[in-house]
């Protein structure tokens, strides 16, 4: 896809690296597993119904044939097809996340899970050292500058 002109800057753009990246960490934090194919896994040219390999097949053709056993298919259902055999293969279920049910534990998600931990409050006077004695900005307006209070403005 690099050496096509069309898609080079549309593939360069997608950022397939960072999308992968996302996808590692998440499915580690969500105790499930990542697969991922080979990058020059032929995906799309295997017939998946016999197995058959063409050995070219160009991206203008987005019907897939077949010459074995006939299957005519739309070229991303039939790598799809192949993609989700691929993961069977490998984890032993049809699905790619799926783990063990004996191993599966319930996970809260949405709303109810925290993204952070967060620190326990502070009591009061036990922050510093010395105990009641207020910080230097204590009382101040906090932002980019500090007002004078006692001074006044004169037109």
């Amino acid at each position: 896809m690099g050496r096509n002109r069309r898609l080079s800057r549309r593939v360069a753009d997608a950022a397939f690296g960072e999308i992968r990246r996302q996808l590692t960490y998440k499915t580690r934090r969500r105790g499930t597993r990542l697969i991922v194919a080979d990058r020059w896994y032929p995906s799309s040219k295997t017939c998946s119904r016999c197995g058959a390999v063409k050995t070219k097949l160009p991206l203008s053709m987005r019907v897939f044939e077949c010459d074995n056993c006939g299957l005519v298919l739309g070229r991303d259902a039939n790598a799809g097809h192949n993609l989700v055999a691929l993961a069977a293969r490998t984890t032993g279920t049809a699905v790619a996340g799926d783990l063990d049910l004996a191993k599966a534990k319930s996970k809260p998600r949405g709303a109810d899970r925290k993204t952070r931990t967060t620190r326990p409050r502070r009591k009061a006077g036990t922050g510093r050292a010395g105990g009641a004695i207020p910080g230097p900005r204590a009382g101040k307006e906090t932002g980019d500058r500090q007002q004078d209070t006692g001074a006044q403005l004169a037109l």
